[in-house]
């Protein structure tokens, strides 16, 4: 490998050559790789199939419903098919998704959510009141000014349902501790996610923003099930071994957010002096001592 690696000056240098003086080719890696994902073309990457599931995350019957990241519009479609009073609107930056989801929804934005000016858009405060954000929070630079934007922009009474990848999942730890963190075209090391998260700071990024948790579930997938199944119902502290590392799961609480392989709230709007007691800890609570390095604070 290394003599391959080291030996292609050659090949190289004749491109130059021929290319013309100060024309400097670019480097091409020998093999394919998963990062050369990221320099693909624009494409339709996910299924086209809703869950008919996502109407029991509902509170209420949506009546003008924002999907960010609407890919395709297939959902935003099934909403409009279970609802047909409803007016949807889609946010998607992928181009060749979106061509699809203007022929399914009502408007689509095409552009990253960060960048919609909503007043441009005649969208007023307080119109919106449902926001699906599936699989979305985790792409953006900063979700916590996205809250911030939707918290400003939905009605008091407004449902969110935010679903987002459980960076404290079992086997992502077990890759972790094997000394791997293996970007992918999809799943939980989507190479495109740019913020990780557990459950916890999940908490508390929603009660910072301005939103209470309702309800909360999990999705699994086949390791994660299995080991979730086997535990569940027990009496606690438990012990999981793995293929490299074992573990101690104090509570049931625990074993849910170390086998969830995404974490699926709805949230709503709210106010800091209507929050229970342990509501406001989320806000109010100092976030744990980290172990990780966290560097040395400027002067």
């Amino acid at each position: 490998m290394f003599k391959r690696l080291f030996t292609s000056s050659k090949p190289q240098a004749s491109k130059a050559a021929s290319a013309g003086a100060g024309s400097i080719p670019p480097f091409e890696p020998y093999g394919s790789f998963d990062w050369q994902i990221l320099h693909r073309p624009p494409r339709k990457t996910y299924g086209d199939n809703a869950n008919p599931d996502v109407i029991n995350l509902l509170r209420f019957p949506p009546r003008f419903a924002l999907e960010v990241g609407c890919n395709a519009g297939v959902l935003g479609q099934f909403i409009k098919e279970q609802y047909p009073d409803a007016r949807v609107w889609g946010v998607e930056p992928n181009p060749v998704t979106a061509k699809a989801a203007l022929a399914r929804l009502d408007k689509v934005l095409v552009q990253p959510v960060e960048e919609v000016d909503w007043s441009a858009q005649g969208v007023q405060p307080g119109q919106i009141d449902t926001v699906f954000l599936f699989d979305v929070l985790e792409h953006i630079y900063d979700p916590w000014k996205t809250l911030l934007t939707l918290r400003s922009l939905v009605s008091d009474t407004a449902q969110l349902v935010v679903s987002i990848p459980n960076v404290r999942n079992l086997f992502l730890l077990q890759d972790l501790v094997n000394g791997h963190w293996r970007y992918r075209e999809m799943g939980l090391l989507d190479i495109t996610h740019i913020r990780f998260f557990t459950d916890q700071d999940l908490m508390r990024m929603f009660y910072q923003t301005g939103f209470r948790v309702m309800n909360r579930s999990l999705t699994l997938d086949g390791n994660s099930r299995s080991v979730f199944e086997n535990l569940t119902g027990k009496d606690f502290p438990q012990r999981i071994e793995l293929d490299s590392w074992a573990i101690t799961v104090k509570s049931e609480a625990d074993l849910v957010s170390l086998c969830a392989m995404q974490h699926v709230f709805n949230l709503a709007p709210a106010r800091y002096e209507y929050l229970s007691p342990e509501e406001r800890s989320w806000i109010d609570e100092p976030h744990p001592p980290t172990q990780a390095y966290a560097g040395v604070p400027a002067a």
